[in-house]
């Protein structure tokens, strides 16, 4: 009797779970589709938010592009890691959206960026397994190539100094970052102080061992910053010399990211209950 009331208990929870999590995968889903439609058209009312936080209005285009996928990629069954990727997308541009909102003082403005975000991460965290990434238990008789070791800790190193220092930079305003992103781009200052946290997150996160999810969300946001910074130049029209470096970085973290240990990776799981 226990035993069947115990599986009783555990069968309803599954389903709660479940429901709550295409509830909320549902609202988000929805959000980041229709709000790309409006970012995409950058309709009177998105402009208007984005001149109000102090954004150059191209800045839609680049959020528009990188919203619809990540919608498709949360409902479609299955790809585990792009999920990963979806969700990191997600959450950078909401905590964003607050951050600035509150940056400029416009605290009512910041209510729905933190609804969005809060839903962001309930939906990773009710996701089932078939959705999740699991970690790669690494195999002693089957060690990475001496190339492919070399190589993936040159790229640690390139990428991990160019997180920290830029990172550093961008938050103490040296080096030309207030130059070059805020005179030449039109991002605000404050952008500045966003960016260089998130970077130097991300470098620490590389570097430090284990937390291979994470690693996940930093790659993620190593990209989605690199071609961003791509698609910020080509907005302002600059030559193809102002953007061979954010590539070059974007090639190198990739290639970091195909490198990873076992150790440092997460894979789909091999059996998945069904959802």
């Amino acid at each position: 009797m226990d035993n069947a009331i115990k599986y009783q208990q555990s069968t309803t929870a599954y389903r709660i779970r479940t429901i709550a999590y295409w509830l909320v995968t549902g609202f988000l889903a929805f959000e980041l589709a229709y709000g790309s439609t409006w970012d995409l058209r950058q309709i009177p009312f998105v402009r208007e938010v984005m001149t109000q936080l102090g954004y150059p209005a191209y800045v839609l285009l680049i959020i528009g592009a990188w919203k619809l996928p990540g919608a498709v990629v949360l409902l479609i069954p299955g790809t585990p890691r792009l999920k990963e990727w979806a969700y990191a997308g997600a959450f950078f541009i909401f905590s964003s959206a607050f951050v600035s909102h509150l940056a400029v003082g416009d605290v009512k403005g910041s209510i729905w960026p933190a609804i969005f975000g809060s839903l962001t991460v309930a939906s990773w965290f009710l996701r089932p397994a078939s959705r999740r990434m699991a970690p790669v238990a690494a195999a002693p008789a089957a060690q990475p190539a001496k190339w492919k070791s070399i190589t993936y800790w040159a790229t640690i190193v390139i990428l991990g100094f160019v997180l920290l220092s830029g990172g550093a930079g961008e938050m103490l305003h040296l080096w030309g970052t207030v130059e070059g992103t805020v005179d030449h781009l039109g991002y605000p200052l404050y952008f500045l102080t966003i960016l260089g946290i998130w970077k130097i997150l991300a470098g620490i996160t590389l570097i430090v061992p284990r937390f291979p999810l994470l690693k996940e969300w930093a790659y993620a946001g190593i990209v989605f910053n690199l071609t961003g910074a791509v698609a910020s130049h080509i907005a302002c029209g600059d030559s193809i010399g102002h953007f061979i470096a954010p590539l070059l970085f974007a090639a190198v973290a990739m290639l970091s990211w195909w490198l990873l240990p076992a150790s440092r990776l997460f894979s789909p799981p091999t059996r998945l209950p069904a959802e």
